[in-house]
């Protein structure tokens, strides 16, 4: 339906109705005041066409604000991408998350202009390698890290009209060092270079930890080479540092010999490839308070500590044994190699001891120490670390052989030794060994569990080597003004 020109105008409509309707001859006005309406109409029609230009200007302000909302959104979205993608390399090589993307950068152009570090790298645009944490894989690739920070160049998302692109990354309270709070920093864009583009920026906050951490359960095996095999029952995680060993192998382990689950996580238990290294073996006392004399094919039952004297197997028997500063009962040791049948090295529960051994364990000897009904008692209280070294010339590979019917808790250290589990007894506890024995007198060859994971890091005092940090939930998400 048309509508009449002079609806559409408010001033001419006025003049049309009354002029029909013979209004202005009946408005009886005087002669003095005829000359007052005219100028009253034209008043009416120009506040009618004002008031009809700001409702016209209103609306195409809220259009705009509108738009520019939408233009807002559709940035942040973009930004939360670019996020989602920094942190998703973060994790692929998170040695990363512990250093800033650019220490020095040109604000006209954003190339950074940092200079390379040696051992360890300045910023993301100077690192050439670092660990992997992709295990028995290659390490994420440096190229693709310094490429990300040596300039802030816009990425497209989804075609070349939605980027994103990296404005910061800063870390603290120390560089190279975790725990600290990693803060980035990330601009989204909708069309691009066009000039009605609408740019957004975000900062989120994440805790970045160390790794493995220390509320966690430690592994029940650690191997450096080789694996269990498929006939020993392990109640605990299995990590394994040899990548010759094939996921076959390992899948074998898991259905075969891998049971249980991780208290902590609920999940269950698994042998898994591990890119972390041992750690440094501790420093050993100095001067030794107690020295652990055991002649090979010792007989007999003895007891550590040793608190009445005579201690028949110390140098100083008329001495009791003696703890340090931290309540740890230090021994040194050469071999411990006892006979068969009833002779037995027994660990008081509830008490600390340590036993650094140069030689080796062989096969007869039987240890106990089972924190059963004592208070405060942990598999960690008894602790050996092996010192003994692999050679080529002549060919050695030293052995811990522990075996015996009886509760062995323990953490067992051998760096560079080859250790087996034996007997129908079990260790509760963790061992680190270089390879682990399947057969021979050191073998481990029963299909009862030999050994159940039951440690804390907490409880050792030693961090792994090579433990990529961990980052943690977004703790803080907040719009920045450009």
């Amino acid at each position: 339906m048309d509508v009449p020109s002079t609806l559409m105008n408010p001033f001419l409509f006025f003049l049309r109705f009354h002029l029909k309707f013979g209004s202005l001859r009946q408005l009886s006005l005087s002669k003095s005041d005829r000359g007052f309406v005219l100028p009253l109409v034209i008043m009416i029609g120009l506040v009618l066409i004002v008031a009809s230009l700001g409702i016209i200007a209103s609306s195409q302000n809220n259009q705009k604000n509108t738009i520019a909302q939408k233009s807002t959104a559709e940035g942040l979205a973009i930004a939360e991408t670019g996020v989602t993608r920094i942190l998703d390399l973060i994790n692929q090589n998170r040695y990363i998350s512990m250093f800033p993307d650019c220490v020095s950068r040109n604000s006209s152009t954003g190339a950074c202009n940092d200079s390379t570090t040696s051992p360890l790298p300045k910023s993301w645009a100077t690192i050439a390698s670092f660990p992997t944490v992709t295990v028995c894989g290659t390490a994420g690739s440096p190229s693709e890290v310094q490429a990300v920070a040596s300039s802030q160049n816009w990425v497209a998302v989804n075609g070349s009209n939605t980027q994103y692109r990296l404005i910061n990354y800063q870390y603290s309270p120390t560089v190279g060092l975790a725990p600290g709070t990693a803060s980035l920093t990330i601009e989204g864009r909708i069309n691009g270079n066009t000039a009605n583009n609408s740019t957004s920026r975000l900062e989120v906050k994440v805790p970045v930890e160390p790794g493995p951490l220390l509320t966690e359960g430690i592994p029940g095996v650690w191997l450096v080479n080789g694996s269990t095999g498929s006939n020993n029952k392990i109640q605990g995680d299995t990590l394994i540092n040899d990548c010759t060993v094939t996921q076959a192998q390992l899948d074998a382990m898991n259905t075969n010999t891998i049971i249980g689950n991780d208290p902590i996580t609920g999940q269950p238990y698994e042998a898994k490839y591990t890119a972390m290294t041992f750690p440094d073996l501790p420093t050993k006392p100095s001067p030794f308070l107690n020295t652990l004399n055991l002649p090979n094919n010792t007989s007999g039952v003895i007891t550590l500590p040793c608190l009445t004297t005579p201690c028949a197997y110390s140098t100083t028997p008329t001495v009791a044994d003696r703890a340090n500063a931290s309540g740890v009962y230090e021994y040194s040791a050469n071999n411990i190699k006892l006979q068969t049948g009833s002779s037995k090295l027994i660990i008081t529960p509830g008490r600390k001891v340590t036993i650094y051994l140069d030689g080796e364990i062989d096969g007869n000897t039987e240890m106990v120490h089972n924190c059963a009904g004592v208070t405060g008692c942990k598999p960690t209280n008894f602790q050996i670390y092996g010192y003994a070294q692999k050679t080529t010339s002549p060919n050695f590979t030293p052995q811990m052989c522990l075996i015996g019917n009886n509760e062995l808790e323990a953490f067992i250290y051998a760096k560079e030794y080859t250790v087996g589990v034996g007997g129908t007894g079990v260790l509760r506890g963790t061992i680190w060994a270089d390879a682990w024995s399947t057969s021979g007198g050191c073998g481990s060859n029963t299909s009862n569990i030999v050994v159940e994971q039951s440690a804390r890091w907490s409880d050792l005092g030693l961090q792994p080597q090579n433990t990529p940090p961990l980052l943690r939930n977004i703790s803080s998400w907040q719009r920045k003004q450009r």
